[in-house]
């Protein structure tokens, strides 16, 4: 019994522990990363945005298995890092720019590889971000099915056709997609074995013949780095044009326009007509204009200040289809007439948008026993309402009747002034005139405006227009001539007239005569300079430069000069001796030769001989001059200072040319020169040894011949018996000789290939280095080898660095890499093509990227069998298979015994 009970318990445990889920014992995830990557959360300021792992093998990862690094691109490809957490808020900062998600597995995850994805561009809202997001939804269904796919046929210019890369150049997430999109074809041929074949004669159709050598164009196409572009979504892009339609449709999604239309409210023409009403306007009322944007962007108003009405300012800026409602109001204080402006609100961006505002402003009536005013005593736009029509005039009847009731007078036809004496300061008279309003109602007056004479209020106030006069009253007003009027004559009309009508006016006219003020004579004459000095003279001077002085008549009365005289200067003729008022006449004067030591004092007398004959001095001018003993100078100069023969090559077979150099005596005694001579240089005689003040020599120097590689400086100095002396400096250089330098061809190679070999979803990238490519300072003669030209299957040249280039292959062999190298030679001034070539190759091996393949098990009657469903769970099952048959076993043996025990 004990034995059996045994058995029973070791079988229920056996069977329990064959019964327990596969995934109980799974591991984590592992294996090479794949699939797509997206970013969780809409672009907008202020989201929270995650990773979303939907579509990323294997199946089960989570935040746990990664590390992240959250970063802002703003440029193409310029990255700055901004956060590091599983999470990240959209900041201000990110606003117009992509976020981008890198995921990298942690240490001991299993996983391998690394997931990207990208956001679009962050809007400031949600509601921008949704709108921007749908854009790009319907800009991606226009593209074809098997856009991301392997390999689509393009015809080059040369009429071969390659196929498209479909490796992206700076991103593997677009290889990635690629990867899980053979992937699903592969799970579609495994539901249906059929469609496989028909996939497969799809995917072939219209590809190319085999070339003249063996290998298939169509399954690569050639590209530069530079022509490698990925979009958003990871698909390779080349020089743009597999998004050329796409490109056009967002180009004009994205249009930005500035439009905007204006209402007047309860207006169809778009004018804001005010009517007619009386000279108050305080108590028109406004109206109101309607702004709106029919554009896609803000628009930002401009302050606005129309002439004769006032305008609410646009401050806010106005978004795209936003209206906003301004008022319009005439200006207080216009005076009566018509008013007809366009107003126009103009925005930053250069957008118009304009209206008309009419106003009639009549004059107001003054007058208290007016039938026709309102209780109020206020004047009214429209004609009030009597019992007979036909007693009652309109408002426009009034104006009329009024009008023709204007009239005014004044007390004098005419304004004497006294004579005025030129140059007054202000007019010493000052007479009045009355006016008077002799008609039947209030004249509003216009002052006269005249360039003589000056119309003041009573008090002396300036008299200005729009004063008004009642009935029967008058004014006084005060008219004096201006200041400032010239000798002559002068008369003006000075009219008094009606603001409401030119027609009734009063004048006055106003004369006054300026004579000419009776002048003192005076007999002046100033001198300039009034003294002048020589005190710097030495004993046995040279003649100075003379001075000139210059006499001006600045009296009112002519003068007749007399030739003025000196003891110790000469002094030369007057240029003039009969000076009318303002003339003027100059005369020199300059030490006499041969004064001794000492110090000499002259007055120059000017004078005029008078009616009576006497001499009158009109003015004195001071001079002197003061002779000093000489000292004995001596000082030498040279010319020039300094002498650079320049540079020679090592050996040079002739000695540069010889340069002059001229000494000369700057004292003021005679000096004996000394011959002088030189260490590495030549010098040559002196062409004079004794020189007088003033007097100069030359002599030559040239560097000697044979010197060997080094600068020679030297100070050659010429002395004299007085030792003094003057040097010159000379400089010369001797280079030692150059060697060219010649690349050889050896050193051109190929670097990037990889002995590995690559796969047909690779992407090949390799460097091309010519040999003397790194000299920066070239010689002439020097040689070096510049990359002209790569191939593979089709031939790809460079026109300038970096000699860098990426291709890929989609089918598998064994091929070769060839580049051709040019050789240069620099001639002194830029590098030239020899016309020699050197060539270098490389060989690499593609092979078939590995691919899920199902193979269908033939199925008794013909039917098909059906793939069992994926779980993600790749535990390996042997082992409980191998506990499950045990326990079946020990089942089996237990009936077995029981029945031979029986």
């Amino acid at each position: 019994m004990e034995r059996k009970r045994f058995l029973a318990v070791v079988m229920t445990v056996m069977m329990v522990i064959s019964m327990i889920p596969s995934m109980v014992f799974a591991a984590a995830p592992s294996g090479e990363l794949g699939g797509k990557l997206k970013i969780k959360g809409l672009a907008a300021v202020g989201v929270v945005l995650s990773a979303d792992y939907a579509k990323v093998t294997p199946e089960e990862v989570t935040d746990e298995d990664f590390t992240f690094s959250w970063s802002r691109q703003t440029g193409e490809k310029e990255l700055t890092q901004v956060g590091t957490e599983k999470t990240y808020t959209i900041t201000q900062d990110d606003l117009g720019c992509r976020l981008v998600l890198d995921l990298t597995p942690v240490d001991g995850s299993g996983l391998t590889g690394t997931l990207t994805a990208k956001t679009l561009e962050v809007a400031a809202t949600e509601e921008e971000a949704k709108a921007v997001e749908q854009e790009a939804e319907d800009a991606q269904q226009t593209e074809t099915a098997d856009g991301t796919e392997n390999a689509q046929l393009e015809e080059t210019a040369d009429g071969t056709e390659d196929a498209q890369l479909e490796e992206t150049a700076d991103n593997a997430e677009g290889s990635q997609d690629s990867e899980n999109q053979d992937v699903d074809r592969t799970e579609d041929v495994q539901q249906n074995a059929g469609n496989e074949q028909e996939d497969e004669s799809q995917n072939t159709k219209g590809q190319p013949e085999e070339t003249t050598e063996g290998t298939d164009d169509s399954q690569m196409k050639i590209y530069t780095e530079d022509q490698l572009q990925v979009d958003e979504n990871g698909n390779v892009q080349t020089d743009g044009s597999e998004k050329d339609g796409q490109a056009a449709g967002e180009d004009d999604k994205d249009k930005k326009t500035y439009e905007a239309t204006v209402t007047v409210e309860d207006s169809e023409d778009q004018i804001c007509d005010f009517g007619t009403v009386k000279s108050d306007l305080e108590d028109v009322e406004a109206q109101y204009v309607q702004i709106t944007n029919t554009g896609n962007e803000s628009l930002n108003f401009q302050e606005i200040s129309p002439e004769h009405f006032m305008a609410q300012d646009i401050i806010e800026p106005l978004s795209a289809g936003e209206s906003v409602s301004v008022w319009i109001q005439p200006r207080e204080g216009l005076e009566p007439g018509e008013y007809d402006d366009m107003i126009t609100y103009r925005t930053e961006e250069g957008i118009e948008v304009s209206f008309e505002a009419k106003i009639a402003v009549e004059g107001e009536d003054d007058s208290s026993d007016d039938e026709d005013l309102k209780p109020s005593d206020e004047p009214s736009a429209e004609p009030t309402e009597t019992p007979d029509d036909s007693e009652a005039p309109s408002a426009g009847d009034n104006a009329d009747a009024s009008l023709e009731a204007q009239s005014l007078d004044v007390n004098t036809g005419s304004l004497n002034f006294s004579d005025i004496e030129e140059n007054y300061t202000q007019a010493n008279e000052t007479l009045s005139v009355t006016v008077t309003n002799t008609g039947d109602g209030t004249v509003t007056l216009k002052i006269p405006k005249s360039d003589y004479f000056e119309v003041m209020n009573e008090d002396g106030s300036e008299a200005v227009s729009g004063i008004q006069i009642a009935k029967g009253d008058s004014l006084m007003f005060m008219v004096q001539p201006k200041t400032g009027l010239t000798k002559g004559d002068y008369s003006d009309t000075l009219i008094f007239e009606s603001e409401e009508d030119s027609e009734v006016a009063a004048q006055v006219t106003a004369e006054v005569s300026v004579k000419e003020a009776e002048q003192e004579q005076i007999t002046a004459v100033q001198a300039d300079p009034e003294s002048f000095s020589y005190d710097d003279l030495k004993e046995g001077y040279d003649t100075p430069e003379a001075t000139t002085i210059t006499l001006t008549n600045t009296g009112n009365t002519t003068v007749s000069l007399m030739q003025p005289y000196a003891e110790y200067f000469d002094i030369g003729e007057l240029s003039a001796s009969v000076l009318e008022p303002g003339d003027s006449a100059a005369f020199t004067a300059v030490p006499v030769t041969g004064l001794k030591v000492g110090n000499y004092l002259d007055s120059i007398q000017i004078a005029q001989t008078s009616s009576e004959g006497q001499e009158d001095v009109l003015t004195t001018i001071k001079a002197s001059a003061t002779v000093s003993e000489v000292k004995k100078i001596y000082k030498l100069s040279v010319t020039p200072e300094e002498l650079n023969f320049g540079k020679a090559k090592e050996g040079y077979s002739e000695a540069p040319e010889a340069q002059k150099v001229t000494v000369t005596n700057e004292g003021n005694t005679n000096v004996t020169l000394n011959a002088p001579s030189g260490k590495n240089f030549k010098i040559g005689k002196l062409s004079a040894t004794e020189l007088a003040p003033g007097e100069s020599c030359t002599f030559k120097i040239r560097p000697k011949e044979g010197l060997k590689a080094g600068s020679y400086t030297e100070s050659v100095v010429i002395d004299n018996e007085q030792q003094i002396s003057a040097e010159v400096k000379v400089q010369f250089t001797v280079k030692a000789t150059r060697k060219a330098k010649i690349a050889d061809p050896a050193d051109n190679k190929i670097t990037g290939i990889s002995s590995d070999g690559y796969t047909t979803q690779s992407k090949i990238t390799f460097t091309a280095v010519g040999a003397g490519m790194d000299n920066e300072s070239p010689g002439k003669g020097d040689v070096r080898y510049v990359p002209y030209n790569w191939k593979v299957i089709n031939t790809n040249s460079w026109s300038s660095a970096p000699y860098t280039a990426a291709f890929g292959i989609t089918k598998a062999g064994t091929y070769t890499l060839t580049v051709t190298f040019d050789r240069q030679k620099y001639n002194g001034s830029e590098w030239k093509n020899t016309g020699e070539q050197d060539t270098k190759q490389v060989n690499f091996s593609i092979t078939q990227a590995q691919t899920v393949t199902a193979t269908p098990t033939p199925q008794p009657n013909g039917a098909s069998a059906k793939t069992a469903v994926k779980t993600g769970d790749t535990t390996n099952i042997t082992p409980f298979v191998i506990i499950l048959a045990i326990a079946a076993g020990c089942i089996v043996g237990v009936v077995v015994y029981k029945r031979r025990k029986k």
